[in-house]
């Protein structure tokens, strides 16, 4: 047997085969056109909604809705897909309504899940901020897909207004939720200002002049104070000197004056002077020492007894010439002292209330005019000069007491202020805890107010439709034309898959037929040689038998393309357009 075959070996397999091969193609053809015609029609529509950026420039309004949109149109996508949201767009359209006796309302559901198709759409953009190429999604592609035409574009239409509500619904929950976290934030930090501002203000309370602030104006304070003690320490040296030399010449003075052997001319100072003029000096002491200490003091206390008992001896003693002229001295000392030291120094202070007691009691004394008897005494004279020591003496021992008592109210306070400056370090370190803690605090309220203020302004911006949206740029269409299923692929594909089977077939019979069909193979079985072929010799009823059956076949072909065409027209796509078409084609594959 030869390897290859030739032409006749063909024919004669071919001639051989017919009846396998239409045995294996007519079914196959049949079914594959019966499929591809009696599929029911599903159709889809499809909206495109476009992703628009927010209106206003980022650099003026900054959103507080972070994230990429495939993200959002994810969570979308989920609060779409949930139960009640299916079941109420089933209802409402009445969707499959051949599976509710069948299905349960879970796989009703599924099938509807299945239908609804999301694809977004994206391009290559450049990002402003790092001025890299990234891929952006500035689109989206909702489609639904079903038998009834009307129905397919109602549901794609709801879809598609469910996104455009979910997005604007869930930005706008989103701001509102980040405006009030960031009011909640910046209340309990207005409370801890509050609370610290309150601490800090108790804390001055309690440690006045303690503070880092005052420790300057401590130093200065103590400062002063020293000089003032020295200046004291200095005047109290000095009148101890005085008080040494006052008692020196009070030694050498004689207390009584001699008695003369004749009366002399009458004159004041020899008429019993002891009484009246140690009157007169210790109302003077009194006033100098009441500018100094209070009606309580020990002193004072003791002057007015002495007064009084000199008072019940010599009776109403009229002083106000030794007071004026003790006045006009005072007057004339405060006006040097003011203009050497300011207001507040002691020693104008002292004059001044000096000067003022004095004036008020010559002007109590003037008010009240009374006759001042003459006294005489028989009692030695005193010796005025003794008189007058002892009084110098006397005045310097209370002004030496007055002096320490200062010094001592002075060394106080400058005790005090040396406390409070040992005592500031610490302070300070209390102080400045709890003033970082407020200086913390007010730059985090400073911070969470610009935040809460920034998130209103993108909260308005979400209310009024002004930030990133949704917008439907190509609404879902009637479907003229059914997506599935593809009626000629279907054809085509039983066609092909027919042929084979038929070819295969055929070749199988061959390759299981062990027959001697041509004088090769005979001479190739036997040693016995071929003289000679005779050809098929048909009988004229055969031979119009072979005819009508190639006509039958031949009707039967061009019916079979016949009701082809016709349902292509039907279902496909009309043949005029589809003649257009294939001219296109033709056209651009073999050009004129």
């Amino acid at each position: 047997m030869n390897a290859e075959p030739t032409s006749g070996d063909l024919k004669g397999m071919a001639r051989r085969g017919r009846r396998t091969f239409a045995l294996c193609f007519v079914p196959i053809l049949a079914v594959s056109v019966a499929v591809a015609f009696l599929l029911p029609p599903i159709y889809q529509s499809k909206a495109t909604i476009l992703v628009e950026d927010q209106q206003i420039p980022e650099e003026y309004v900054k959103t507080t809705i972070t994230g990429y949109v495939e993200e959002r149109l994810q969570l979308i996508t989920q609060r779409i897909m949930r139960r009640s949201k299916l079941e109420e767009i089933v209802n409402r359209f009445n969707l499959y309504p051949e599976m509710r006796e069948r299905y349960t309302t879970e796989e009703i559901l599924e099938k509807l899940k299945e239908a609804i198709q999301l694809k977004t759409i994206s391009t290559e953009v450049m990002d402003r901020r790092t001025r890299r190429s990234n891929e952006a999604t500035i689109a989206f592609a909702i489609s639904y897909e079903g038998r009834d035409p009307a129905t397919v574009q109602n549901v794609t239409n709801v879809l598609a207004s469910l996104y455009l509500e979910e997005n604007l619904a869930a930005r706008e929950q989103k701001a509102a939720n980040t405006t009030a976290f960031l009011q909640a934030e910046l209340d309990m930090l207005k409370g801890d200002i509050d609370d610290l501002e309150a601490r800090i203000s108790r804390f001055k309370q309690a440690h006045t002049g303690e503070l880092p602030e005052y420790t300057a104006i401590n130093l200065q304070a103590a400062e002063r104070l020293n000089r003032d003690l020295d200046q004291l320490d200095n005047e109290i040296r000095s009148l101890q000197e005085r008080k040494i030399y006052l008692e020196g010449q009070l030694t050498g003075v004689d207390e009584f004056l001699p008695v003369p052997e004749k009366p002399e001319p009458f004159r004041r100072e020899s008429v019993d002077t002891d009484p009246p003029v140690r009157l007169k000096a210790l109302r003077l002491q009194l006033v100098n020492l009441q500018t100094r200490v209070s009606d309580l003091h020990p002193d004072v206390r003791r002057l007015k007894k002495e007064i009084a008992d000199l008072e019940g001896q010599v009776g109403a003693l009229d002083d106000s010439a030794e007071k004026a002229a003790r006045l006009r001295e005072l007057q004339t000392q405060l006006e040097e002292l003011k203009t050497s030291f300011g207001p507040e120094h002691p020693d104008v202070v002292k004059t001044t209330q000096e000067v003022e007691l004095l004036s008020a009691e010559l002007a109590r004394q003037a008010s009240v005019v009374a006759p001042v008897p003459i006294v005489e005494q028989k009692a030695p004279a005193v010796n005025p000069a003794y008189i007058n020591l002892r009084t110098q003496l006397a005045s310097t021992t209370m002004q030496m007491e007055s002096l320490r008592e200062e010094r001592a109210q002075i060394k106080v306070k400058i005790e005090d202020y040396e406390r409070r400056v040992e005592a500031a370090p610490l302070v300070e370190r209390e102080y400045s805890l709890l003033t970082r803690d407020y200086e913390n605090a007010k730059r985090k309220y400073t911070e969470m107010s610009n935040k809460a203020m920034e998130a209103r302004v993108a909260q308005g911006m979400e209310e009024n439709r002004q930030a990133e949206r949704f917008s439907i740029v190509d609404p879902a269409q009637f479907p003229e034309r059914p997506t599935r299923p593809n009626r000629l692929a279907l054809v085509l594909i039983g066609l092909v898959l027919a042929l084979g089977t038929g070819v295969g077939g055929v070749a199988a019979r061959e390759s299981l037929d062990r027959s001697v069909k041509s004088a090769d193979q005979l001479s190739h079985f036997s040693d016995v040689p071929v003289f000679a072929v005779f050809p098929v010799v048909e009988a004229p009823h055969e031979r119009r038998s072979r005819w009508l059956r190639r006509g039958a076949v031949t009707l039967a072909g061009c019916a079979t393309i016949a009701v082809a065409l016709v349902l292509v027209h039907q279902f496909v796509l009309p043949l005029d357009i589809l003649w257009l078409k294939l001219q296109g084609r033709i056209g651009k594959v073999l050009p004129l």
